[in-house]
């Protein structure tokens, strides 16, 4: 998959803007870009876009979501930082 910013924000109901502060913060990686230097997505970015936005559209703080995207890249580790983070949130 090689979409461009458009369709990942049709993809993820995620809008363009947003898209672009993800990446700025560090939420998500900064893509490859074309040789005319627009933004190339994929999977990967649709798969991590789905993740944010949930507990977004639950109220939690992007530091939040930040601790639980680094969870996530470890499923192994054990669930308690993210009971924490969500009894916090509660």
């Amino acid at each position: 998959m090689n979409m461009p910013i458009g369709e990942l924000a049709r993809k993820t109901a995620v809008k363009v803007p947003t898209i672009r502060l993800y990446e700025q913060i560090g939420l998500l990686a900064a893509p490859p870009r074309t040789d005319g230097g627009q933004r190339r997505y994929g999977q990967t970015e649709v798969d991590r876009l789905n993740f944010i936005r949930h507990p977004r559209e639950l109220g939690f703080e992007v530091d939040d979501i930040r601790e639980l995207l680094a969870m996530n890249a470890s499923p192994q580790d054990s669930c308690h930082q993210a009971d924490s983070i969500a009894r916090a949130h509660m």
